[in-house]
């Protein structure tokens, strides 16, 4: 007989989000409603998500449901997507708007197969259906965070008796107007604050890049902003890679500039590695994109020391602040939107998009340079995990330098984490 699983508890920041009228919206014209929430992920809801360091646990079609490791992140998330969509909503018919009522809550939470459960999250999805279109209810807990963090004018809407919970809930809210009065330097990223799973391990010197150098990048921060990139990237590869030869870094260095924008470039503080990647739509999303690729390739989070023609600042200990990916270390059941680091045109692949659906025995293999190759209908589990490894490792699009493929998918389940280079299926 089989132990049951143990139980992993945690606690967390829950954003609960619904798309108000969305059975209407539907039967309106439910192509070009897909259409909107699709745009609207992709272009603006997935990077905020990224940038606030959440974790999209699941969609649910009309909506989603997130876990943050802060609070104060996970209302400005919240904040920034009201005033997101009330200014994409600006041109569009009022009855053709997408507007989202959000709840936000902090508690304990259950977490298994990359899903969360429990009263933390039971508590988050009442309190969005006591917000009013295009605003945001928090519980006390919450508020009790963020009122002395986040400049902004919550409303005390009393207690209420919401479905399935047994006791009375307090509740604070945002209506839509005030969240329009909210200035955006109020809840700007705060990245200058570690992640908390991170913050040990930062206090700790795991982020620090060659003490020796600190006077140096303190004084390169200072500079002229109008010097070169070259020079000053230059000078920074020197100190961050000083077991490469010159002609490397000269190389590297001509590889990085003579890519096109957007583009950034991150090191792996206790790895002391780097990675670099150019030519996307948005500096955001090629930060992010970067990030993502770095740190499933060093198995940590990484830092950006360059974004399009600038050096990033380092503290005065000449660090610079790792930013944990949460695709990267995902685990559970098969989405493509997990997938880390991917260029549209192979996250929208057929074989990709359709994987979940497609005949076993199947897996996936992953280079963190973004590259994905799909088995799928294998004489066995063990022969389509070899043949995609086997399909990833001999593409030429795969760089020696770069490492080797991981098993990203064997069957519907993600195994990336588990960091399989071999097949994780016996013959």
């Amino acid at each position: 007989m089989t132990s049951a699983r143990p139980i992993v508890r945690r606690l967390a920041a829950i954003v609960v989000a619904d798309v108000v009228d969305y059975s209407r919206l539907m039967g309106q014209d439910e192509v070009s409603t897909l259409g909107a929430l699709t745009s609207h992920r992709k272009d603006f809801i997935d990077p905020a998500i990224a940038r606030y360091r959440g974790r999209l646990v699941k969609s649910t079609g009309d909506g989603f449901l997130l876990e943050f490791g802060s609070v104060v992140d996970a209302t400005c998330f919240a904040i920034t997507v009201q005033q997101g969509m009330a200014a994409r909503n600006e041109d569009v018919p009022k009855s053709r708007q997408i507007r989202f009522r959000t709840g936000v809550n902090i508690g304990d939470i259950i977490f298994q197969d990359g899903d969360i459960f429990g009263h933390g999250v039971n508590v988050a999805a009442r309190l969005e259906t006591l917000a009013e279109p295009g605003g945001i209810c928090l519980s006390r807990a919450a508020h009790d965070q963020v009122r002395d963090k986040i400049d902004a004018p919550f409303s005390d809407i009393g207690s209420h008796m919401v479905k399935n919970i047994t006791d009375p809930v307090e509740v604070f809210g945002l209506s839509a107007e005030a969240i329009a009065a909210i200035a955006p330097a109020s809840i700007e990223a705060p990245l200058q604050r570690p992640p908390s799973r991170l913050r040990s391990l930062y206090f700790a010197g795991a982020v620090l890049v060659v003490a020796a150098f600190a006077g140096l990048f303190y004084v390169l921060a200072a500079r002229n902003p109008e010097k070169r990139l070259g020079e000053d990237l230059g000078t920074l590869l020197s100190a961050i890679l000083p077991n490469s030869s010159a002609k490397a870094r000269e190389r590297l260095l001509a590889d990085y500039t003579g890519a096109g924008k957007h583009r950034a470039f991150v090191i792996a503080p206790k790895a002391r590695a780097h990675w670099w990647s150019g030519d996307w739509p948005s500096l955001e999303l090629a930060q992010e994109k970067v990030l993502e690729r770095c740190q499933a390739a060093f198995d940590e989070p990484c830092a950006v020391v360059a974004a399009d023609d600038a050096v990033i600042a380092s503290d005065a200990k000449g660090a610079w602040l790792p930013r944990d990916m949460p695709r990267a270390r995902y685990s559970g059941p098969f989405d493509p939107e997990r997938i880390p680091g991917l260029r549209a045109s192979t996250a929208q692949r057929p074989d990709v998009l359709g994987y979940a659906a497609a005949p076993s025995p199947k897996a996936i293999a992953y280079h963190p340079r973004g590259l994905v190759f799909v088995v799928t209908s294998a004489s066995s589990q063990h022969i389509a995990e070899l043949q995609a490894l086997r399909n990833c490792n001999d593409s030429s699009s795969r760089r020696e330098a770069d490492g080797s493929c991981y098993l990203y998918a064997v069957e519907n389940r993600v195994v990336f984490v588990e960091r399989h280079s071999a097949p994780a299926t016996s013959r």
